[in-house]
Order: C-alpha cells, then sequence, then structure tokens
C-alpha cells in the first residue's frame, strides 16, 4: 500500500508530542501528579487514601510587617581615651594646664628642663658641620701647589733612599773615627791625671810666683807709711803679683787633685756616644735602615698618585653617608628637644594630669589623659538568638535615664565576634556610636537605652520565605511557588538570613504566597522580637519568636 511522504512526516511529529507529554508527567513531583490528577484548583494540601502525600507549603510573608526593633540598656561611655606620654626623660619646669580644661590641638601643657637636650643638639650641629667639611674636602679637585709639594717630597725621599743604599762616604767614617778617638783620649787624660812635665812645670811657676809676690809685698811695706801708697806704682805691683800667685795656685791644685766623679762620667758618655756612630757608619746600610727609605719613598708615591687621580669615590661616597648619619642625629635632637614641651595631640577635655614643678619624667611615661567628650558611645549585650539580626551601620534610637523627654541617634559601629556568658545567659557586646542630638549635658557612666532599627531587613516590598525554599542553580536562586495548582519556579533576589527564615525580593510575588517549603518552630501568636508574628493564611511554620533575651527589651 502507498503511504504519502506528508502523511509520515505527520505520524512521527504525533509521536515525538505524545512521547514529550509522557516525559514530562514523568518529571512532575508524585504529589503534584495526585494533585493534579484528583484535586480541585488552589487545594493545596489535599490527599486521598492510599496518594502520595503532598510537601508542606508556607505563606510568603511581609519582612516590613514582621520585622521589628530590639531595644536594650547599657551605659555610656568615652569612645576614646587619647594618653599624652612623654618622649624624652626629663625634670618638669612648668605645668600650663589643669584637669578639666579643654585644650586644642598642640597647645602646651608640660615643658621640660632642656639644658642637656641643648647641649646634644649643639653637639650635633657640630657633627653636621665637620661631616660637610670632610665631604667638601673628598670632593674638591688636587690644586698645582699641592702637587708640586708631592712632588718634592718623593724626589727627596727617593735621594735619601739613593744615600742609605751607599753607605758612608770616606770622609764620614774618617770624622767618625777622628772624633771616637778624641773622645775616649780625654777620658784617658781624665783618669790619668797631670804628667810628672806638667806637675814640675806649674810648680815652678807656682814658686816663682810666690818669690815675685813676696818681693812686691817688701817694695810696698815701705811705702805704706805715705798716704798716697794705694796710688803708688808698689801698690799696682802687689796687686798683679797677687793674681798671678791666685792663678798659679788654682792651677796646681787643680792639676795634683783626682778629677770629679761626674766630669768623668760625661767624658766617658761622650766617648761611648762618638764610638757608637762609628759603628753604625761603618755597618751602614743595614736592611732596616734601607726598608724605612723605601717604605718613605713607597708612601710619597701614593701620597702623589692620589692627587693626580682626584677625588676618590668610595671616600665621597663614605663622606656622605657620614653626612647622612650627622643630619639624621641633628633631626633628632631637634625632635627631642622640641618633645621637652608636652602638648596636647587632639583637641579635647584632660581627663587626667600627672605633672607637678619639680617631678621627674621618663621616656613614655603617661603624663595626661584625654578625649573628645562628645564623642561618645553606648555598649548593649544581644542575645544570641537575636545577634545574627544586628548589623554594623543599623540606626538606634537612645533614651537616657537622666535627661528625660530627650532621643538620641546612634549607628551600629561593631557586633563583637565572641559571646559573653553570664549565669548561662550568652550575650554579644554591641557598640553604638552616638551621632546626633545636643551631646554637652551627656556624660561617662550615664544609664542609656537603645532601640535599633532593622531597617535593612524590612525594606519596601521584601518578604519572607524559608531558607529550606530557596534553590540555586546556574547562578540563579528560585523559589518553587504552588498556583492553581501547578508547581511554578521563580527567580528571587536574596537579602540578610532572619533565623531560618530569609529575606527575597520579586516583583512576581506577593504575600500569602504558597511556596514549598517548611519551617522547624509551630505557628504561634507573638508580638515580640525581630521576627515576631505568625504567618498569615494559615501557613505550616512561621519565623521563630525572637528578641533580646536577658537584657534586652523587644518590641514592635
Amino acid at each position: 500500500m502507498y503511504i504519502s511522504r506528508k502523511a509520515i512526516i505527520w505520524g512521527l511529529a504525533l509521536i515525538i508530542l505524545l512521547g514529550s507529554g509522557y516525559y514530562i508527567w514523568q518529571k512532575q513531583p508524585a504529589w503534584l501528579q495526585n494533585t493534579l490528577s484528583t484535586a480541585s484548583p488552589g487545594q493545596t494540601n489535599a490527599t486521598e487514601e492510599g496518594s502520595l502525600s503532598a510537601p508542606s507549603t508556607v505563606a510568603l510573608l511581609s519582612a516590613d510587617q514582621i520585622l521589628s526593633s530590639v531595644s536594650a540598656s547599657g551605659n555610656i561611655a568615652l569612645a576614646n581615651e587619647i594618653y599624652v606620654t612623654a618622649d624624652v626623660d626629663g625634670q618638669v619646669i612648668d605645668v600650663y594646664a589643669s584637669v578639666g580644661d579643654n585644650v586644642q590641638a598642640g597647645e602646651a601643657l608640660v615643658r621640660l628642663r632642656t639644658t642637656d637636650l641643648e647641649r646634644t643638639a649643639k653637639n650635633a650641629e657640630l657633627s653636621v658641620s665637620a661631616a660637610k667639611n670632610q665631604l667638601t674636602q673628598a670632593s674638591e679637585e688636587t690644586g698645582a701647589a699641592e702637587i708640586a709639594v708631592a712632588q718634592a717630597n718623593l724626589l727627596e725621599a727617593q735621594e735619601n733612599l739613593a744615600d742609605v743604599q751607599a753607605g758612608p762616604s770616606d770622609e764620614e767614617l774618617a770624622a767618625a773615627r777622628s772624633s771616637a778617638s778624641a773622645a775616649w783620649n780625654n777620658v784617658s787624660e781624665l783618669q790619668a791625671g797631670a804628667s810628672q812635665e806638667e806637675l814640675t812645670q806649674l810648680g815652678a811657676s807656682l814658686r816663682k810666683a810666690e818669690v815675685t809676690l813676696a818681693d812686691a809685698q817688701r817694695a810696698y811695706d815701705q811705702i805704706a807709711w805715705q798716704g798716697n801708697a794705694g796710688a803708688s806704682s808698689q801698690a799696682s805691683d802687689l796687686q798683679t803679683a797677687t793674681i798671678e800667685y791666685e792663678s798659679a795656685n788654682a792651677a796646681y791644685v787643680e792639676a795634683t787633685a783626682p778629677p770629679a766623679a761626674s766630669e768623668l762620667q760625661s767624658a766617658l758618655s761622650s766617648a761611648q756616644s762618638a764610638q757608637a756612630s762609628l759603628g753604625e757608619l761603618e755597618n751602614s746600610p743595614t736592611p732596616a735602615e734601607i726598608a724605612a727609605a723605601q717604605a718613605q719613598v713607597t708612601d710619597a708615591e701614593s701620597t702623589l698618585a692620589d692627587l693626580l687621580a682626584g677625588p676618590d669615590a668610595a671616600e665621597i661616597e663614605s663622606a656622605r653617608i657620614s653626612l647622612e648619619q650627622a643630619l639624621l642625629d641633628l633631626e633628632a635632637a631637634y625632635a627631642n628637644l622640641d618633645a621637652a614641651t608636652i602638648r596636647a595631640p587632639v583637641d579635647g577635655a584632660l581627663l587626667t594630669l600627672d605633672a607637678i614643678a619639680g617631678q621627674k619624667l621618663s621616656n613614655n611615661a603617661t603624663v595626661a589623659t584625654m578625649a573628645d567628650i562628645t564623642d561618645l558611645k553606648l555598649t548593649i549585650q544581644v542575645a544570641e538568638v537575636d545577634i545574627a539580626q544586628v548589623e554594623v551601620g543599623q540606626n538606634a534610637a537612645i533614651e537616657i535615664s537622666a535627661l528625660t523627654g530627650q532621643t538620641f541617634s546612634g549607628v551600629v559601629t561593631s557586633v563583637a565576634p565572641a559571646a559573653e556568658s553570664d549565669s548561662s545567659v550568652v550575650t554579644y557586646d554591641v557598640t553604638i556610636q552616638l551621632t546626633a542630638g545636643d551631646l554637652t549635658k551627656v556624660r561617662p557612666g550615664m544609664t542609656a537605652v537603645a532601640t535599633i532599627e532593622n531597617s535593612s531587613a524590612a525594606q519596601e516590598g521584601a518578604l519572607l520565605a524559608p531558607s529550606n525554599a530557596l534553590h540555586s542553580a546556574g547562578g540563579q536562586t528560585t523559589v518553587t511557588v504552588v498556583r492553581n495548582g501547578a508547581a511554578v519556579n521563580v527567580p528571587v533576589a536574596t537579602g540578610s538570613i532572619q533565623g531560618e527564615w530569609t529575606v527575597i525580593t520579586s516583583s512576581d510575588l506577593q504575600a500569602g504566597d504558597l511556596v514549598v517549603g517548611s519551617t522547624t518552630a509551630p505557628s504561634s501568636e507573638s508580638n515580640s522580637g525581630f521576627m515576631g508574628g505568625r504567618p498569615p493564611d494559615g501557613g505550616l511554620g512561621g519565623p521563630p519568636a525572637g528578641g533580646m533575651g536577658g537584657a534586652s527589651n523587644r518590641g514592635n
């Protein structure tokens, strides 16, 4: 039998369509298959005897109707205390402020004695000047006059080396031998004393002088009675004869007396020195003399080479480093001198001041404590069941017991990561910074109550869905919504997690929509806490009752 090609195509299409429909039906959950085949439209929990039970569905909640605020009490405290310390050791000379004073940043509080610091700074200045001079000298080019002097020194050293290597001349040796011989002859003469011939001659001269003196004395005695005897020739002859006798007698006494020990020692030393000089000449040049002369030549050559080469790069760098170190020392000395005046680091009030005139302060000693008394914070304790609802940045309204009728604004600045446990109550410290209001009358230690607004969770149009109703795949999060007996996957954007609930937003959803999911807490009536309240439309689970527990007060 002939079958047209067109009929074959239509047959294949029908088979594919029926197969696809069956596949889709098989992929539906059993509860939905049962519901779609037996239940009337809008029925969500209906079951028949012997059929599969449908999973739980929960109605979406309006977040802005459920989420609320939390209140807790605490004590006002300064947000930041500044400790003013001494940066140098010293004795207090002046104190310029008192506890309770409001001071400006940079205002002097205490002055220390600066005598030692000034001396250190002066020494540092001198070190800088010396280092600058050293760098200048190292960088200077060598002048012609300096090179000429170095060349002359080298020539002199070379000539000296040649002289040393040549040794002494014959004339120098002869002169040295003559000096040594004369010196030893003098020693011998002193030791031997005068010769017999000299003594005979000196004795004859002495006797002759005695005769002459006696004759002159007799001649003078004959005229001594005359009035002008002193001016006579006889008187003159007597005087001359007396002088000659005394001279002859002294010469004879000296010749016959033994030599003095000091004179003999001096003559002996001179002879030994002359002999040593002769020995050095006879033994020269020695290796040591040649080496010393050669060293002088080497030094002179090195000096001249350095001058001709110009400034040395390594020497310049060393001088530059020395100057930098000296400048750093000077900077530190100036800083220490300035630190002798202890100043307020910030604007604020002096809470403490531990300094009196004459007191010794050591480096790093705390001199004062100060703070901005309008920079205040409040720390409260939040129960563990509610801490997940508190976030940094949330606004808070603060009421202070001592200032009735006034409300101050604040913002959460920190949430403690670790818990505090007291009497089996687990809490977390939450810090709130006071940000607005007239804070001039607010004092640290005052008791206050803070009410935290959970605005980040209660955004407009936000809904609450059980966290287990959310499914993520391919970078997209969806919830399964039951509408008119059919399951529909709806994309959502997620927000904060509120216990076992999650804040979601979607333009395709509204409060009361049923989603496939469940909660562990049973439905209950509650009007307290962040998450208090029963879900509308009779869902099977509601948000858990919250609240601060223990130290907190809860309310919508």
